[in-house]
């Protein structure tokens, strides 16, 4: 029988799920993905986190519930780095520990650890070590290993190659696991293409897209999410063809807190662009964020008549 692979739709869910999809298939596993977030799967993890933790991290919590009676294994690494002399948020190097802590009657956790600061090989060791865990050949699991890579890599050319041909162009700040989350997002990006928007993200552009925005900061940044995003922000700033920038942050997010701040700061130094934040939590409300953003939009066509 093929063990169950629980696969929570949250944190870095968004950003890997083709490479952890395809490379748990290839093993013979049988991948159960949580459904997409709800409320009740919101209200979940706000039940069993701490006050202090982030949103992202209530609803991680909130998905690893909905899964831990449907799975042999829960999926949670423990991600330290994915890039050279760069590191993720806290949180992901502590995400095992807190599912364990918060989370009761749990399967097995695979919590390999995932550090690539040194050695982008060391992801061998790392799918060396899921699949020594799961008892596969090993010849099957390197099979597995190139195969999801690619899939990742199909994915991001995919996005990049996504084009539109709206009239006005609105950049969206954020990271993936809330943009691309319809619940925390509230459906954003498909509300603004029903308004006739065309939507531009950070995983849409290239990589040199992302390094030119980030000269124009004085100092290189160690955190690899926020860097993402104020390389986008900088590119997007200098862009006369993006007509408004939307920046989504998470109630309760350290790293956001900073980076948010230097992007507003930023954009009020520049009359070209409207900008609007959004800090979204498990309260935020639709309706409202609807307001907001139809008043946002009607500003950015109002400039361009």
């Amino acid at each position: 029988m093929k063990p169950r692979i629980g696969i929570p739709q949250a944190l870095l869910y968004h950003r890997y799920y083709p490479a952890w999809r395809t490379f748990f298939k290839e093993l013979d596993c049988k991948v159960v993905e949580s459904n997409q977030s709800t409320k009740e799967i919101v209200d979940a993890g706000v039940r069993l986190a701490t006050d202090e933790a982030c949103l992202p991290v209530k609803l991680f919590l909130g998905h690893v519930e909905y899964l831990k009676e449907k799975s042999d294994y829960i999926f949670v690494p423990r991600v330290v780095s994915v890039d050279s002399k760069e590191y993720l948020c806290p949180k992901f190097m502590g995400l095992p520990d807190m599912v364990r802590y918060n989370v009761d009657n749990l399967p097995p956790i695979l919590d390999t650890t995932v550090d690539l600061r040194s050695n982008k090989f060391n992801l061998i060791k790392v799918a060396l070590k899921l699949g020594e865990e799961l008892d596969t050949d090993y010849w099957q699991t390197i099979k597995a290993t190139w195969k999801s890579w690619r899939a990742l890599k199909e994915h991001y050319q995919q996005l990049k190659a996504k084009t539109n041909q709206a009239d006005y162009q609105v950049a969206l700040l954020g990271h993936e696991y809330i943009i691309h989350d319809s619940h925390v997002s509230m459906d954003l990006v498909e509300h603004l293409e029903e308004m006739g928007i065309g939507v531009i993200t950070a995983d849409m552009l290239s990589d040199t897209a992302i390094e030119e925005g980030l000269t124009y900061l004085s100092k290189d940044m160690f955190w690899t999410l926020s860097k993402k995003m104020l390389g986008a922000a900088h590119y997007f700033f200098n862009r006369e063809e993006i007509d408004g920038i939307i920046q989504l942050t998470a109630f309760g997010c350290g790293p956001d807190s900073l980076v948010g701040e230097m992007i507003e700061r930023e954009a009020k130094t520049r009359s070209n662009q409207p900008f609007m934040s959004l800090n979204l939590d498990e309260h935020t409300g639709e309706a409202g964020l609807i307001t907001r953003l139809e008043a946002f939009i009607d500003m950015i066509q109002w400039e361009g008549v």
